[in-house]
């Protein structure tokens, strides 16, 4: 399989603490997992699903999408897990809208003109980890990061289910294996990366041996 990994500075592998990247984040975690097959990382700090960032040139994950998929396939499986950013405070975004966001690209992964002579790819949205408390108080990013940015962390699982089910998508919450650092309250450190990349790769046998019975 060729799975692409889309994604934020949690898919980059953001630590929290030096603002390095680490050699251990979860895509390369799955693929120690599948050693057979071949991920491709398309993670970028900042990115968001739909908004562009005035602070940060070529962040918007949907207008850069295309030009993603075209260059990557073909394409097995995209494993897609953005909406951080988005909880940021200038946007004033709420749960629903952020799934609003999952909905575009969504579609952008889903059009069949994009992949030429291959099959459209799987897709497996993971609704990301929640904001830790220290995002409130201590953390460098606090200032970027709200009270109700708290707080629609929280819910967004549930809309971006709802929206993955519309449009025939796996989903998986990536908050019920995995938290932020309590360094900054954004990011994973290594031990949450590996713990993702394990509940990933379980969900990916499950798709594996469900398309089996088909």
């Amino acid at each position: 399989m060729r799975i692409l990994c889309y994604g934020d500075s949690n898919t980059w592998g953001y630590d929290p603490t030096s603002g390095m990247r680490f050699a251990h984040r979860w895509p390369k975690v799955l693929a120690q997992q599948f050693p057979q097959d071949e991920i491709i990382e398309e993670g970028l700090n900042g990115r968001t699903l739909v908004h562009e960032d005035p602070y940060g040139k070529g962040r918007c994950g949907s207008a850069v999408l295309e030009m993603l998929l075209r260059t990557h396939q073909p394409l097995d499986l995209i494993i897609m897990m953005l909406g951080t950013n988005d909880l940021k405070t200038m946007y004033h975004l709420n749960a629903e809208m952020i799934a609003k966001g999952v909905r575009e690209n969504i579609k952008i992964m889903q059009n069949p003109f994009l992949y030429e002579r291959y099959a459209i790819p799987k897709i497996l949205v993971v609704s990301p980890i929640a904001l830790g408390e220290t995002i409130l108080t201590t953390s460098p990013w606090a200032g970027e990061f709200h009270e109700r940015s708290y707080q629609v962390a929280r819910h967004m699982a549930k809309p971006i289910q709802e929206i993955c089910a519309q449009y025939h998508c796996y989903f998986f919450d990536a908050a019920s294996v995995a938290c932020a650092s309590k360094a900054d309250g954004v990011h994973m450190d290594e031990e949450n990366h590996r713990k993702l990349a394990y509940a990933l790769a379980k969900e990916i046998r499950k798709m594996q041996k469900d398309h089996e019975k088909v």
